[in-house]
């Protein structure tokens, strides 16, 4: 009788050999890899058996989780060690212009959000720009196709230019021409453009001080559900409807779509009202609101200024507005 292959695969070499045992620990780390990879989501088993890579599905991540400070993991890998401080050794609470949680200063609350809207343009506008060779598609979290919906291009009334002409004439009348102003929408806008667009909005139509804090929560769960990108060309209707939005729930005598197209000519109230309609379908009518993710919004946006960024772009808002003021 022969013997089986395998003894006579041993009895051949002992190279052999090792390359057999080789073969035989790598495969077994393959497999190890391959079994993390399908628990880890990033590789699949198709319908005939075989793997196939998964790319990583991108999530949006909401402001009150990406400027929250954390006491946790990082602390002890940068070297930092949180030891207890006695009460008069302590930074003071008092200095922080962002007032309570149930009575925030409006002016401080909308400088920060208007400094985290700026944050999504600038990010969003560069995601275009990687993805502009592949015209027509998404930009991993945003769909191209919502951003024509939202477009300040589809809400804003044309404006014209009204020049009359003197002429003799045998009969009264006039003669005048009227030109087209042509408006750029896709210019990135500043933190104090941002700003005085909702300050204005404040003033004039008397919104509460919470309501800023709840736009932002609006607008930043359009981008989530919808995948709405808040773009140079869509940031003035989204943050405008979602003012409008936050002062009818959250105010107990709310304004009306009129009182914002006073405000704002260009946009009509057939349009206001138009742009209401697709925000709630979009946010699938979710308006809901817990008390524990508004407080953390609050406390993200009330420390938005440890960073130093934020920090320094928020001194120049302050000082920028007290300038132009004086």
């Amino acid at each position: 009788l022969e013997p089986p292959k395998a003894t006579i695969r041993k009895a051949s070499s002992h190279g052999h050999l090792m390359s057999i045992g080789n073969n035989v620990n790598n495969q077994g780390d393959r497999d190890e890899s391959r079994q993390k990879k399908l628990k880890d989501g990033s590789l699949k088993k198709s319908r005939f058996g075989r793997r196939r890579r998964v790319k990583p599905v991108e999530l949006f991540r909401p402001s009150c989780d990406a400027y929250t400070p954390r006491i946790g993991d990082g602390y002890p890998k940068s070297g930092k060690d949180i030891k207890f401080r006695p009460a008069e050794t302590r930074d003071s609470l008092t200095s922080s212009s962002m007032g309570t949680l149930s009575h925030p200063n409006f002016r401080d609350a909308l400088r920060r959000v208007a400094m985290i809207i700026r944050q999504h343009i600038v990010k969003i506008e560069r995601r275009f720009e990687v993805n502009a060779g592949t015209h027509g598609k998404n930009s991993g979290l945003f769909k191209a196709s919502m951003m024509e919906h939202y477009s300040q291009y589809n809400f804003c009334d044309p404006t014209y230019k009204c020049a009359m002409v003197r002429l003799p004439m045998a009969r009264p009348g006039m003669i005048y021409g009227l030109r087209e102003i042509q408006t750029n929408y896709d210019k990135i806008p500043t933190e104090q453009e941002i700003y005085e667009f909702g300050h204005r909005l404040f003033q004039k139509v008397q919104l509460s001080s919470e309501c800023s804090i709840v736009c932002l929560i609006y607008m930043e769960r359009l981008m989530e559900i919808a995948k709405v990108p808040v773009v140079a060309r869509t940031w003035r209707p989204i943050f405008m409807c979602g003012l409008l939005l936050a002062s009818k729930v959250w105010q107990d005598l709310s304004s009306w779509n009129i009182e914002f197209a006073s405000v704002y000519p260009q946009f009509s109230l057939d349009q206001i009202n138009r742009l209401e309609l697709l925000f709630l379908k979009n946010i699938k009518w979710d308006l809901y609101i817990s008390s524990s993710l508004y407080a953390k919004y609050y406390f993200a946006l009330r420390s938005l200024l440890e960073k130093r960024d934020f920090r320094n772009r928020y001194n120049r808002m302050v000082l920028g507005h007290t300038s132009a003021a004086e």
